[in-house]
């Protein structure tokens, strides 16, 4: 049963996917697999929203999967000849597609998920994604654990135990080819096209060349989501109570971190420049996404940012969040004579225990 959580999490993909193109390339051998019938039925989903869909089996025949798409009522078409029989494919590709259909092609290559038949289709045809169904053995890790998401400009230089680099390497061309994000899926598992589309981190392996993890400038329009989304913590009084004129009046000293352009985190620095210190205030990631080097990649960002305003040393004044800043970030403790005056004095007059940690940059 989907919750209202779930529900959000999918609503808000809805208006970004609709009239995408999203090439979906079905390795041989999971054409007839059991978990293929759910994969085709979240396709009919996606379609009924205005997705564009091509599918192409790593085969030199598509009738197996036509058959099966309808079984599952999928407004498909089969397209006779495979890709690799060259320009006359695409065309009749386009001609499917601009009839609100979906086309079931070949790849006419059994052995290759990145054969130059599809991805030059792909590309043609303006793909937003590449989305590739494999056996599980085949989704890349790093030391054993999943990569989620990463730039292509990172894939040739990660470093590591990374299984199945040569899948990367080649998700990564197709990206320069043009394709914004590839994916690379355990086509094994049930419902993984609506686990890795509809969620910010995804179940499987992304390649990216747009800004799909990116730490920005608050605008204005963020301001009451950053505001909800920090209200348990003002609430349970880790953060200091902080009202919309409060965070406009100061709106270029805030930003936020960005997974697929939702906001998950978010940091502030405030410059003092006469004594050359910055402070690292309003530090929070999401609950749902903690643990995963977010807060620490926004104090990394927080401390350049304090080094390109010209400022010396970097402080943050915590409750909470001693083990944090002392341990994980190794801050030293400082004494509260060492802070701004205006802002000593205005954390005496707050009533709160904070502890003063900072380093210098």
């Amino acid at each position: 049963m989907m919750n209202n959580a779930n529900i959000r999490s999918v609503l808000k993909y809805v208006p970004d996917f609709q009239d995408k193109l999203f090439v979906i390339h079905i390795e041989h051998g999971l054409e007839l697999a059991d978990e293929m019938v759910d994969t085709l039925l979240d396709l009919v989903a996606l379609h009924n929203i205005g997705v564009k869909i091509v599918l192409v089996t790593a085969n030199s025949d598509a009738s197996k999967l036509y058959a099966q798409t309808r079984v599952c009522e999928m407004r498909s078409a089969l397209v006779e000849a495979p890709l690799s029989s060259g320009r006359l494919v695409i065309k009749r590709i386009e001609e499917i597609l601009h009839r609100r259909q979906l086309p079931i092609v070949a790849s006419g290559i059994p052995d290759l998920t990145f054969d130059d038949g599809t991805i030059s289709m792909a590309t043609v045809l303006k793909a937003h994604k590449f989305i590739a169904l494999m056996d599980a053995q085949k989704v890349p890790t790093k030391d054993g654990n999943p990569i989620h998401a990463i730039p292509e400009s990172d894939v040739a230089s990660i470093t590591g135990n990374i299984s199945n680099k040569d899948l990367l390497l080649a998700a990564a061309e197709v990206c320069r080819r043009g394709i914004q994000r590839v994916h690379l899926l355990n086509g094994r598992s049930r419902g993984v096209l609506v686990d890795e589309l509809f969620s910010e981190e995804g179940v499987g392996t992304m390649v990216h060349t747009d800004s799909y993890r990116e730490i920005r400038s608050l605008r204005e329009e963020d301001i009451p989501e950053l505001l909800s989304m920090i209200a348990r913590s003002i609430m349970s009084d880790q953060l200091i109570e902080r009202s919309y004129e409060d965070i406009h009046d100061h709106l270029e000293d805030y930003y936020v971190f960005t997974l697929d352009e939702s906001i998950i985190g978010c940091v502030a620095v405030y410059p003092y420049p006469e004594q050359q210190s910055a402070e690292l205030g309003c530090l929070y990631i999401k609950q749902s996404h903690e643990g995963r080097g977010y807060g620490r990649a926004l104090c990394a960002f927080a401390e350049q940012k304090a080094r390109q305003l010209g400022m010396k040393f970097i402080f943050a004044l915590s409750q909470s969040a001693v083990y944090y800043f002392r341990d994980r970030l190794h801050y030293a403790e400082y004494s509260r004579n060492t802070l701004p005056p205006q802002r000593r004095i205005a954390l005496e007059c707050s009533g709160r225990h904070s502890g003063v940690f900072g380093r210098p940059l």
